[in-house]
């Protein structure tokens, strides 16, 4: 098939989004088909380049988060749905729904993938309340989604979402899925030496970094615990000033893929805060590597399906019981080992080649 992605910020290279985007266009090309990219031209070269939209009261926002949206083109979009057999469309903005449209218009298949919740987006805007993000859903629903056949859903939880606010596409769950080099990563045998803490992810609201650091001023000891921010983002201030009240070591830095598969080698927790999270495929990488799960509890976040006892999840926000599952795991060295292997095996039936393969059912079920 000629699948044609269409996505705005597809280079990007610290949003997970862009980052899955990237994997799959991968995997279908190993699978034996032709990808072409629709996207803006920044850190790479696309297939059918576009500029960069910027909206005045919205730019400084995106700009912190690090995104960057595309302007569509409609001669440029045309061109690259005529090439193609089936489009899919990754976000929920503008160049997706234009795209989407017009592939509509000549009878071609179309997909979406729901990689955002609205409160990822309203959270950063400061209007995190039920009345925006049932706004944002029913404007996915009628505006960005519209025009697609069938929406892939990273898990059941979303698909449970996109039900209850009446998404008439066929909904199918598959993964964003994990990398095999992390599921494939050595992990160091032994527990501590420091006991390590990780939090991956952006310095952002939506992702509640401040719920661990609090949390560790409240666990029983300090001793020989380093804990790693790996990140970036507007809120670095903010939680450097955080980081240096505590008596724990905290490294704050962001890292590539090879630099962060090193640090989940020797690491021993991952602590996942976000509230409101589509997958959390970063979690997923570092529990596929070697490093036993803490994860928020919350009614949007799809991450916490992924927790396989009670102590591998807390309720989101709650920095004391947080601070309770820390000092389990660390009084608790030999229980820890014996999940590291259960994350281990666990990780090897969502691999980015097995979502994949599941999509390209999905594209030729909708190609009928």
């Amino acid at each position: 098939m000629k699948i044609l992605i269409v996505i705005d910020d597809y280079f990007n290279k610290s949003n997970g989004m862009c980052i899955s985007t990237q994997r799959f266009a991968q995997e279908f090309i190993k699978l034996g088909h032709e990808v072409r990219i629709v996207s803006c031209a920044i850190g790479g070269t696309p297939d059918y380049q576009l500029p960069e939209l910027t909206i005045p009261f919205f730019k400084k926002i995106i700009a912190k988060e690090g995104f960057h949206l595309a302007l569509p083109k409609k001669k440029v979009l045309q061109n690259a749905v005529d090439w193609a057999d089936i489009v899919a469309v990754e976000t929920p903005f503008p160049v997706s729904w234009e795209s989407a449209k017009l592939a509509r218009k000549v009878n071609k298949p179309v997909y979406g993938t729901f990689h955002i919740f609205p409160g990822n987006i309203t959270e950063t805007l400061h209007i995190n309340n039920r009345f925006f993000n049932s706004f944002f859903m029913w404007f996915f629903r009628d505006i960005s989604f519209r025009n697609c056949l069938a929406l892939q859903c990273p898990t059941a939880k979303v698909k449970r979402q996109l039900k209850k606010y009446h998404f008439k596409q066929k909904l199918y769950v598959i993964s964003n899925g994990i990398s095999e080099s992390f599921i494939e990563n050595p992990h160091k045998k032994e527990v501590g030496h420091p006991f390590t803490i990780l939090c991956i992810g952006r310095y952002s609201r939506e992702k509640h970094q401040e719920v661990l650091l609090t949390a560790l001023s409240k666990i029983s000891t300090t001793n020989n615990i380093h804990v790693i921010l790996a990140g970036k983002g507007p809120l670095e201030k903010k939680f450097r000033k955080l980081a240096n009240s505590l008596t724990v070591k905290v490294t704050m830095k962001f890292y590539t893929p090879q630099q962060l598969r090193h640090v989940i080698a020797h690491s021993d927790l991952i602590v996942h805060c976000a509230d409101v999270e589509v997958e959390g495929m970063a979690c997923m990488e570092a529990f596929a590597g070697g490093c036993v799960p803490i994860i928020a509890d919350s009614p949007l976040s799809s991450t916490v399906s992924y927790a396989l006892s009670p102590m591998n999840k807390f309720p989101a926000g709650n920095s004391t019981i947080l601070a309770q599952k820390i000092n389990y795991w660390i009084t608790h060295p030999k229980e820890l080992k014996i999940y590291r292997k259960k994350y281990r095996d666990f990780s090897k039936n969502l691999t980015v080649k097995n979502s994949a393969q599941k999509a390209i059912l999905m594209m030729k079920d909708i190609s009928k």
